[in-house]
């Protein structure tokens, strides 16, 4: 297989690195980097186990191993597998190294140790001065490199502009009121702002997935686009109600059993399924390039989260000439603007481009 040549400069970033890190965009064939890598340091073989965070992606490292003639002993983190006689172990989606699990698992290794990661960064300082500490080197592929080589695609994104009643504030103001008041008497010790934080989050969430406008217009937005369309929900509750609605989707989700859950991903990735309505498996390393189009039904405020979802859509596949995102502003609703504002920065610093589309929608 001929790599392009960022990825033969990560390969041989990693050839004497007893620690590496390759910070690489979505969509940039960080998979391929990983196993051209291993092949190149073991061309006669060795103990090599690779680290994913989901089925699907173990599924696309055996793939990418195979290529290259590499035998590899692949599986999810949170399996927790020994990693102590690897001679190398490959760390897929590296950024949760400093969780508990990632961490446990991965300190065990005395071999060699890779990273690989579009998101590397949290804004954490702790967190990440823990990731730096851990691999020391690392290696970053500019996206700009990426794109002129044409690994992945521009991206635009449409913004739904929604107005949102005083009903929806009302609701949320007394429901956070009255959960913040049942945390601070059960968790006396937590400071109250952080109860009232996290109860207005907790609720703000459900009044957005129960806006009746909204949900009508991620229907029709999953309905009416051309292309392959992926819709990203953070409920399973809110992925079956959007399904009963759009004709011919699947709901894929970590709870459906893993031969449904392949077939239904193979038959999108193949384009026999036109839509797919998933939760957070599909935040990271998923791998359709077909999809063309994406709808977040829910959103959020992380730039790593952002940037690994919007890059689902931003692989190239024949026909396709850009990536396009469907994001809410909920406009109104003060904590989820907010989040909005995050999410827009992010998308003009990975330089899409944005638009707007002026709408109302009433809160359920």
């Amino acid at each position: 297989m001929q790599l392009r040549p960022y990825q033969q400069d990560a390969v041989q970033f990693l050839q004497d690195k007893q620690r590496g890190f390759i910070v690489s965009p979505a969509g940039s064939g960080k998979t391929i980097m990983a196993a051209a890598a291993a092949a190149k340091r073991f061309p006669f073989g060795a103990r090599i186990t690779w680290l994913a965070n989901t089925r699907e992606q173990v599924q696309q490292a055996e793939t990418a191993a195979a290529i290259f003639d590499l035998h590899i002993a692949a599986h999810c983190v949170a399996a927790q597998p020994d990693c102590s006689t690897a001679d190398l172990v490959i760390v897929d989606e590296a950024h949760h190294m400093p969780a508990a699990t990632w961490s446990a698992t991965v300190g065990r290794a005395r071999g060699i140790i890779w990273g690989f990661s579009a998101t590397p960064w949290a804004g954490d300082q702790e967190r990440d001065d823990k990731l730096r500490g851990f691999f020391k080197e690392f290696h970053v592929v500019p996206r700009e490199e990426v794109q002129a080589g044409g690994s992945i695609t521009e991206g635009r994104v449409i913004v739904h502009d929604l107005d949102v009643t005083g009903m929806f504030n009302d609701w949320i103001d007394r429901q956070t009121a009255e959960e913040t008041l049942r945390r601070c008497r059960r968790y006396p010790f937590v400071d109250p702002a952080e109860h009232e934080r996290r109860a207005r989050w907790q609720f703000t969430a459900e009044a957005i997935r129960a806006n009746a406008g909204r949900n009508d217009r991620i229907v029709e937005l999953a309905t009416r686009s051309e292309g392959s369309v992926l819709v990203l929900v953070s409920t399973v509750e809110h992925g079956e109600q959007l399904q009963e609605r759009i004709p011919g989707s699947q709901l894929v989700h970590a709870r459906l059993g893993k031969a449904k859950r392949k077939a239904a991903i193979d038959a999108f990735r193949d384009g026999t399924l036109r839509c797919m309505i998933a939760t957070s498996l599909a935040d990271e390393g998923l791998d359709v390039p077909r999809a063309s189009v994406l709808v977040l039904a829910s959103g959020g405020r992380s730039a790593g989260k952002i940037e690994q979802r919007a890059g689902r859509v931003m692989r190239p596949h024949a026909g396709k000439e850009f990536g396009t995102v469907h994001d809410f502003n909920d406009r109104g609703a003060g904590l989820a603007h907010s989040q909005w504002f995050a999410r827009w920065k992010t998308y003009k610093k990975l330089g899409y481009s944005v638009t707007f589309n002026r709408e109302t929608a009433a809160a359920a």
